[in-house]
């Protein structure tokens, strides 16, 4: 391309994934650390999992950039960055096992709201990942509940000119959503929020709703409102928006369509592009480093003919067709000008883990992609996996803006995984059925053969009994069945987004659906239900999740970083 050494604009893009995701990436981010690579990002685009550690990330960058160094030091170095990406492993993780999906509904309140339609999951999920992750990576505490969310607007880092060295980057962040309105990516940063038109766009036929300056003084005062408002966590909540378990999180009265108010709904990311790559070819990164943990599409010898089966693997093909898409337009960058971390890799895996590599890896790949909390050994397996391939690929790559000499690695916590599990025979195959347990969305606690879950249930059915031939006795059989189906329907109804979802789509369901909703509101139903939702929340997040911590635990206590 014909630039200096110093000539550049260098790209990280962290793919979607969930929780898995985030954590693979806190390992690539140990590595590029090391390597005095984050000191040079000039733009990060991120997706959904990808977009929770990236805004934390940034937020961390942001407060080293702009704090007022102590009297005679140094602008941030390379030792800086690793410092802070050594806190991010500890705290990050930290508030991963608050576990956000069931934090949803552990509030009585939002429930309540929730279920009136008032109120979406999404926007609530933002609220959480504010108060847990991102307040608390300003330095402030997110046990206020009065505590604002921060705006987009805000987010913007200025830096102090004392702590910009001559390798020193201010990083630009980029969160990715889709519209459903249009089928477009929809990009949220600190300077702006509206679609963006990318190379895998070209030729599309829908007119693109406006990219709004949020500063822009052209705009009404509705418009300039609503822009003032965004949050980062909205932002990020929408970005992690998988449809058909989080509600879309809806963007009223920015636009108009033929003279009425439009209301634009947004999805996760990874519709569109799950690596993040597309906002780096449209910001014309020179050099790009693309850590991508999110799904890989995977040989299925008998396909199910099962009408959901065969659609949830339709979907997966479509997304595998859009991810080569993205990668292809990568490799065009050609070698020493591009970095791919991918999860699942065939050709690393017996050169990072000695044993049963197979095994390690497939598991790593089918750990859920979901919000809710991750043991430490699934933490840190995923954060060394993504370490030590990051340091394979960054040696056989030749990536060309890393510096000659390699520095020495760093004792981070999670490479203690490798000494504890992967080295004993006994300890790797617990820890192999600890990751291929990590695959189930529900009721994980009851696959590791412990007597305790169980012991902890027993009781459960022989109340349920009793209540049933309680009510039997003191109530007619016509309200009683009554009264259960009612209550079956009800709990389908408010939990089964797939059902919710043909409702939406069927007229005549759809007038059912409101009139259910109305009677529900009019009998004022939805407030003792959200009493029994957060119950049974609160339930499965201090005893059974708490158990399920419990038995992938590495440390008995959080490491004190000052020791590390």
């Amino acid at each position: 391309m014909g630039k200096k050494k110093d000539d550049f604009k260098l790209g990280l893009a962290l793919s979607g994934g969930g929780f898995r995701s985030a954590l693979f990436h806190i390992g690539v981010l140990a590595r590029l650390a090391e390597l005095d690579l984050l000191r040079k990002v000039d733009v990060i685009s991120s997706v959904s999992g990808g977009a929770v550690i990236a805004a934390y990330y940034y937020l961390k960058v942001k407060a080293l950039l702009e704090k007022a160094p102590a009297e005679d030091s140094a602008a941030p170095d390379r030792e800086a960055y690793i410092r802070l990406v050594a806190e991010i492993e500890v705290d990050f993780l930290n508030a991963v096992q608050k576990n956000m999906m069931l934090r949803t509904f552990l509030d009585p309140v939002k429930n309540a709201r929730m279920l009136t339609a008032e109120f979406s999951n999404t926007e609530r999920l933002g609220e959480l990942l504010t108060r847990y992750f991102y307040l608390p990576a300003m330095g402030r505490s997110g046990k206020d509940p009065k505590q604002d969310g921060i705006a987009l607007k805000d987010i913007s880092i200025s830096a102090r000119a004392d702590n910009l060295g001559p390798e020193t980057r201010v990083p630009f962040l980029i969160v990715n959503a889709t519209s459903l309105n249009t089928g477009h990516l929809w990009q949220f940063t600190s300077e702006s929020a509206g679609e963006k038109r990318t190379l895998e766009e070209a030729g599309h036929d829908i007119a693109f709703l406006k990219k709004f300056q949020i500063n822009d003084h052209r705009l009404t005062m509705e418009q300039r409102k609503i822009l003032y408002h965004m949050t980062l966590g909205q932002a990020v909540a929408a970005s992690c928006c998988v449809p058909g378990i989080l509600e879309p999180l809806k963007v009223n009265n920015l636009y108009r369509n033929g003279g009425k108010s439009l209301t634009v709904r947004l999805a996760d990311g990874g519709l569109v592009d799950n690596q993040g790559l597309a906002s780096l070819f449209a910001e014309e990164c020179t050099h790009i480093i693309c850590s991508d943990a999110s799904d890989i599409l995977k040989f299925n010898p008998d396909p199910s003919t099962q009408f959901l089966d065969t659609a949830l693997r339709a979907n997966d093909i479509l997304m595998d067709r859009i991810r080569s898409k993205s990668l292809n337009e990568l490799f065009k960058y050609g070698d020493g000008r591009y970095l791919l971390f991918d999860l699942g890799d065939h050709e690393t895996r017996d050169h990072i883990f000695p044993k049963d590599s197979t095994k390690i890896v497939q598991a790593l790949t089918r750990i859920r992609t979901d919000l809710d909390a991750f043991t430490d050994r699934e933490a840190d397996t995923l954060m060394y996996y993504g370490y030590q391939f990051s340091r394979i690929v960054t040696k056989d790559k030749g990536f060309e803006l890393v510096s000659e000499t390699v520095p020495a690695s760093r004792n981070w916590r999670f490479l203690e995984i490798r000494e504890r599990f992967l080295i004993n025979d006994d300890q790797r195959k617990e820890l192999l059925l600890h990751l291929e347990v990590g695959s189930r969305q529900m009721f994980k606690v009851f696959l590791f053969k412990k007597a305790m879950p169980y012991a902890i249930l027993l009781p459960i059915p022989a109340i349920f009994v009793l209540l049933i031939l309680y009510l039997l006795l003191v109530m007619s059989p016509l309200i009683f069945w009554g009264l259960l189906l009612f209550s079956a329907l009800l709990l389908i109804y408010t939990q089964n987004q797939r059902i919710l979802k043909v409702m939406d789509n069927v007229t005549f369901l759809r007038k059912i659906k409101h009139r259910i909703l109305k009677t529900m509101v009019s009998l004022r139903l939805p407030e003792p239900f959200s009493y029994l939702l957060a119950l049974a929340s609160w339930v499965q997040l201090t005893v059974f999740d708490r158990l399920f911590l419990r038995y992938g635990r590495i440390r008995e206590v959080p490491d004190d970083r000052g020791k590390r």
